[in-house]
Order: C-alpha cells, then structure tokens, then sequence
C-alpha cells in the first residue's frame, strides 16, 4: 500500500488550526499543503476543512475521515504482522486431505510433530475417498493430500513417501487356507483361482479399492462381493472370522496388531505394494504452509 500522507496532513492542520503552522511542523511548504487539501476534498467531493474559523478546524467530513483513515492504517497494520507472520510460518492455514485408512494408521507418524513445530499454523482436516480428495483438490478448496496410489486426475502430481505390502486374507474353513502356515509368505497359487470368490471389499471410489479392482483386472477374476464397507478394519475382522477374503495394507495388522486366524499372503511379481504418497496440483505453486508441510513430511519419511 503507497504511503497516505492525508491523515498526517489533516491531524496536523486540526492540532495547529493554522495550514502555515501545520506546514512548518510537517516540512512542506504551505502552498504545497493547501494544494493537497484542495486535490483530497475535489477527489473526494466533501470538504474537510472549516476555512470560515480561525483557528481553522476539521468539518464533520474531516473528523469522518480521520477516522476511518486510522482504521484503515491500522488494518494495514495489522496485514502487515500477519504476513509477515505467514512468512516466517508464525501463522496461517492449511487444508490437509486423507485417505480415511491413513487417517487412522499414518497421520499420527508425523502431523503431531509438524503441529509442534509450527503451533502457529492452523490445521484443518478433509477425509473422503480417493476421487473425493481429488475433486476438492483441483477446485483449491484442499492444499496437500496424504493418499494412495494410483492418482487418476492428470491434473495432479505426486512425491512418494513409502510404500508397505499388500495382505490377501484367506480365512479358516477356506479351500485355500493351510493350517501350517502362520507367517506371511508370497501366494503359492495362481491369483487367478480366486475367480469367483466371496470378497468384502472397500467400496468404490477409496484408494485401496482402485488398486484392488487393478489385481482383479490384471488376474481376470471376478470376485463375489459379499460386503462393501468404508473401514478397512471392518473388512479384516469380518474375513477373519470367515465371511469372505479381503485385501488389506500391512498397516492394517501392524500397527493394530490384531488378532490373525487367517492365512496372509503377498501377491504380485513384481509383489504389489501400497504406494503412499503425498499429491496436489499441477502447475500450482504451493502456499509457504504447504510447501513447509511437504518437505516436512518427506524429511521424515526419509529416516526410515
């Protein structure tokens, strides 16, 4: 914002009551200061100053606009703190979108550390499903996303953060199921046999979900969709307890560490993995707070 010398100049004139005194204390000429009063009430179409007084003093309109100029300059102020403030990432917003499932097995590994380290930025949480978060991505109503690949959206880009393996569940009583085996190991079947059987699955539109349709697709099964449910516990548990087969991340199992009757196996060559990712737009430059947040994340992924 220029420079407003019209406050200075009118707080002056109504201290003095006299333009050549109020000149004097402002070093100007008093030519200078008339003709600046005169531009200020033409560009304005009010007068300012009761000329008809000695001392002179400020109309209604002068003292109205003393006023509202001294809100504005300290607004102005105000911005200023604020943006530098924003700045130095002393303060500001940051709209995060999650994956429901890294919502509840991976923000915690470092949003409460960023939190901490920047305790002036507020914080500001969207979950929804893959094609959620995207949508409210490209509409900037979300400024980073922790998700999953695959990303659809070609308006997107992506960093890699880490990635873990993939489970197949196959529960007890199942015609698959080997009684001697208790450690994850690779599938000692073709994925294929699993054409035409019961699955709980995610429902569509989640991240994980999109990978799971692309094993289906790629091995030509055809599952059975007994069960579709937003909460990948839900699916572990129910197929733990012999509803149907699943697929589930690592996370799921490890960091819960629940209970396992069932076989678990790896699947893939090369073996899929659960690609976690942090995304946002495409030839967008990120906010400062985004852009901290970013780098933050990586930097701690990168200690593992």
């Amino acid at each position: 914002m220029k420079e407003d010398l019209s406050l200075e100049y009118l707080k002056a004139i109504q201290e003095y009551g006299n333009i050549s005194h109020a000149a004097n204390a402002l070093f100007v000429s008093q030519p200078y200061l008339s003709t600046f009063i005169k531009s200020l009430e033409t560009k304005l179409g009010a007068e300012l100053v009761n000329r008809q007084v000695t001392p002179l003093t400020l109309t209604y309109a002068g003292e109205l606009y003393i006023s509202y100029m001294a809100d504005i300059q300290t607004i102005y102020e105000r911005m200023e703190r604020d943006l530098e403030a924003i700045t130095e990432l002393k303060k500001g917003r940051l709209t995060i979108g999650v994956n429901p499932i890294l919502a509840a097995h991976t923000l915690y590994d470092f949003l409460p550390q960023f939190m901490k380290k920047y305790p002036g930025i507020e914080i500001q949480l969207e979950e929804g499903t893959a094609n959620e978060l995207e949508t409210l991505m490209l509409q900037n109503k979300i400024d980073i996303s922790i998700n999953m690949l695959p990303i659809k959206n070609t308006g997107l880009i992506y960093e890699k953060l880490y990635e873990e393996d993939f489970y197949l569940v196959i529960p007890k009583g199942h015609i698959y199921f080997e009684e001697n085996y208790k450690e994850v190991r690779h599938i000692p079947f073709h994925p294929s046999k699993l054409n035409h059987e019961k699955f709980i699955l995610l429902k569509p539109g989640l991240g994980l979900r999109r990978l799971t349709d692309q094993i289906f697709e790629e091995y030509k099964i055809k599952p059975i969709i007994i069960l579709e449910t937003n909460n990948i516990e839900n699916a572990f548990r129910l197929a733990n307890e012999g509803v149907g087969m699943t697929i589930v991340p690592e996370c799921v199992i490890t960091r819960d560490q629940l209970h396992v009757d069932s076989n678990l196996y790896t699947m893939g060559n090369p073996t899929y993995k659960n690609q976690i990712v942090i995304s946002y737009k495409k030839d967008t430059e990120l906010s400062p707070v985004a852009s901290a947040f970013l780098q933050f994340t990586k930097k701690r992924y990168m200690q593992f």
